[in-house]
């Protein structure tokens, strides 16, 4: 119950700070100058121009508040990014099922192209949100303390010496925008990445514009930089891909389960891909052939 109270009766000092803040925030943002209009609401009294006298002190904290608030919402937004980049999609009537005459979607593949590529562009959307949200609230932050005109000079001096210095991570990204739009690959796709004497073969877990999560057979997550992205095989494109099917069976039915495998090679292609594991234990099973675990 003392609780219940003390949350009514701190709402509304709270909730006031809170616009108070903001709108001393704004203005400070604006380079517009706050102290006439806090005159023209308290008035000319002497109680006014005491409090007049002592308003900077007053105003800091407001500033602060406003940047704790600012920062906030830009959480808040990088939270929901991800269903508001959906929002957007679907007002934007971004097509989710394939095209009539799409020559690039095969048809009965399971999860088709055309859902894998709004998974990728849903996820490339909810971080350009999240960025935007936070730069935005980095601005409005400094512009509390600086002349927004003295930051423009200063950034642009800071955007060429960090181009310099980050040219590895600003290549992440354009390489990166260039792979989502060229449209190389999507999330769900199964690919092999070949660097300098290594090779990445997996699942496309995450894509962002900048990093590329895969998910290997061995269960590992590896992230790959998109900058490292240049000679890829997508084995989830067009209408073949291999499969490889690992079953164990001791060396004396070896020889039978080679015979039962060769005639199921003969029927297997006009059988679902998807029951091919299946349909090697069944065979097996019905010649008689133990699995070994």
């Amino acid at each position: 119950m003392k609780k219940r109270l003390l949350i009514v009766i701190l709402a509304p000092i709270l909730l006031l700070v809170a616009v108070t803040a903001i709108t001393i925030g704004v203005l400070r943002a604006a380079n517009i100058n706050d102290i006439p209009i806090v005159e023209s609401i308290v008035g000319t009294s002497e109680t006014a121009r005491t409090f007049m006298e002592y308003f900077p002190l007053v105003r800091f904290p407001l500033q602060l508040v406003f940047v704790v608030i600012v920062f906030l919402l830009a959480w808040l937004v990088s939270r929901i990014s991800y269903r508001l980049a959906g929002w957007l999609l679907r007002a934007a009537r971004y097509d989710v099922e394939p095209a009539v005459g799409d020559d690039e979607i095969a048809p009965g593949v399971p999860e088709s192209l055309a859902a894998r590529r709004r998974v990728t562009v849903q996820q490339l959307v909810a971080g350009i949100i999240s960025a935007g949200g936070f730069t935005v609230a980095l601005i409005l932050s400094a512009g509390q303390f600086f002349s927004l005109s003295n930051m423009a000079i200063v950034a642009t001096v800071a955007a060429n010496a960090f181009g310099f210095a980050a040219r590895d991570y600003i290549g992440d990204l354009l390489n990166g925008i260039s792979n989502i739009f060229e449209n190389r690959f999507n999330v769900g796709d199964n690919v092999s990445i070949f660097r300098t004497g290594d090779k990445i073969e997996g699942v496309i877990e995450r894509l962002t514009v900048r990093m590329l999560s895969i998910r290997t057979r061995g269960g590992e997550l590896v992230n790959v930089p998109q900058g490292e992205v240049r000679i890829l095989l997508n084995y989830s494109r067009g209408s073949y891909s291999g499969v490889d099917v690992i079953c164990k069976v001791s060396a004396t039915d070896l020889p039978r389960a080679m015979a039962e495998l060769q005639d199921l090679a003969v029927e297997a292609p006009g059988r679902l891909p998807e029951r091919i594991m299946i349909l090697v234990e069944e065979r097996l099973r019905e010649a008689g052939i133990s699995l070994v675990n």
